[in-house]
């Protein structure tokens, strides 16, 4: 038995979370009355260290895995606290935040050959994204891809790679083994999460980093229709 569903992560993979945040931090900005390229800078660094620094990107962890939707809503606030005891925003980091969230919910910047990727595919399969994430946030960055649906960690109470996840959209979409294909960026979360509960994946290198033995991997968005 084939295939039925092609599973795409979000960020990274569909839509570039780096172009999407730099975009929000602008409006945030603006909203703050404080659009400087200190103040983007002061945003920017302090969102990728602080992820780490709180350990979102440990997703293998019991606690993170437990706590990562809060703990994500948290590093949100953070970044503008930040801001405002670094550079300064007027006293307004709450209104920044808010415009931060509204213009991250808008439509993702497309990474090169999503659309037609999915829209290839779609003749075929299934074809889903897969996401860890808010759902508030992530679902309308993908509302411009032509997926069949969209299933959200937040929503499913469990997050990549858990085999929480993948069990709930396996029952969801009443399929059985050997009918999923994991498409995603992030070794840790898409293709371990995938590989533990079963599931075939491809790694979607697009940055030419050395391959682990065994992992299948694309370069390109639009390799993986002949691929399948």
């Amino acid at each position: 038995m084939g295939y039925r569903y092609i599973l795409f992560d979000a960020d990274d993979t569909l839509v570039d979370y780096r172009a999407d945040a730099a975009r929000s931090f602008h409006a945030a900005l603006r909203a703050a009355g404080k659009d400087t390229p200190e103040a983007f800078e002061a945003c920017f660094s302090f969102d990728y260290g602080n992820w780490d620094r709180i350990g979102l990107s440990d997703v293998h962890l019991p606690h993170i895995q437990k706590s990562f939707h809060a703990l994500y809503r948290e590093h949100v606030t953070a970044i503008f606290r930040h801001a405002e005891e670094t550079v300064g925003l007027n006293g307004r980091a709450e209104e920044a935040e808010r415009a931060f969230l509204a213009a991250f919910a808008e439509r993702g910047t497309l990474i090169e050959g999503a659309v037609e990727a999915v829209t290839a595919l779609k003749r075929r399969f299934g074809v889903y994204g897969a996401t860890n994430g808010l759902s508030e946030l992530q679902r309308p960055r993908l509302a411009h891809i032509p997926l069949d649906g969209v299933f959200v960690s937040e929503e499913i109470g469990a997050i990549k790679p858990t085999a929480a996840f993948f069990e709930w959209v396996e029952h969801a979409l009443g399929a059985g083994p050997g009918e999923l294909l994991m498409v995603g960026d992030s070794l840790a979360s898409d293709i371990e999460g995938a590989r533990r509960a079963g599931i075939d994946c491809i790694w979607f290198n697009r940055r030419g980093l050395p391959c682990p033995q065994g992992v299948r991997e694309i370069s390109f968005l639009t390799q993986l229709p002949d691929m399948v």
